[in-house]
This record gives structure tokens, sequence and C-alpha cells, in this order.
């Protein structure tokens, strides 16, 4: 009956950690990644349309500066983003849903984030003064 009972408690360890192994598999299967290249005075993406849920941001500063990168959903388009002060006025623009901030992005460096996109239009930009109006945005299509 011991063994039994032994061998009854290691199948159920067994199925809980494999379980657990496949649960994570499928949890890493749907993060979609998007790879940002920033560069004075440009913002590059891929891909420019992802599914919606978990997006990992991986921002890679290829530029002599510093950059910055915020994620805002919004429904205008890049040619009607309003300017204000050398900046994006960003409360006019939409809902700010996270950022990469420009001490975390230095000349060189990589930062990832790691968030959850709902579907819609949003913004991807540098709202350094002057980096945005210089070129530093892009969009990115969540369906």
């Amino acid at each position: 009956m011991k063994i039994l009972s032994k061998l009854l408690i290691a199948v159920i360890f067994l199925l809980v950690v494999v379980g657990g192994i496949a649960q994570n598999a499928i949890a890493a299967q749907t993060v979609t990644q998007v790879k940002v290249i920033e560069t004075e005075m440009a913002i590059e993406l891929s891909p420019t349309t992802v599914p919606a849920g978990a997006v990992e941001f991986i921002a890679d500063n290829q530029g002599q500066l510093p950059h910055e990168m915020e994620i805002i959903k919004t429904d205008l388009p890049l040619d009607q983003m309003p300017i204000k002060d050398n900046r994006l006025e960003r409360k006019k623009v939409g809902e700010k849903i996270d950022e990469i901030e420009a001490e975390d992005l230095p000349s060189g460096a990589t930062a990832t984030l790691l968030t959850h996109l709902q579907p819609g239009r949003y913004l991807i930009e540098c709202n350094i003064p002057g980096h945005f109006q210089a070129g530093m945005k892009a969009e990115l299509f969540v369906e």
C-alpha cells in the first residue's frame, strides 16, 4: 500500500510539473515581439501590425543620443499630431500605455518592455524635445 501511495504521489507531481511546463510554453508562444530601432532621428518598427495581447518591445538605440520610447493609444494619424513647446502634446493625442525612459535607453543600449495591447492604433515615439518633430515616430497597428 505504501508503494502505491508513493507512486500515486509521484504521478501527481509529474503531471503538475509537466502541466506547468506546457502552460508556460503556451504563454511564451502568445507574446509577440516588436523590434524598435531608434536612431537620429527615426524610429523603425518590425513588424508594424501585431495581434492583440502581450507584446514585448525590444528597443535598440543605435543613435549617438539618448532616446526614449513611449507607447500611446490614439485615433490620430501621424500627420495630425499636436505639437507644443517643441514636444508632442501627449494628453491631446490619446492614452499613454507605457514607456522606456531615456535613462534606460542611452546610446548603444537595448531595453525591453512587456505590455498588453488592445486592438487599435498606437503611436510609438520619442518625446525628448525636438525628437518627435525631427522624425522619431512610428505607428503600430494592433488587430
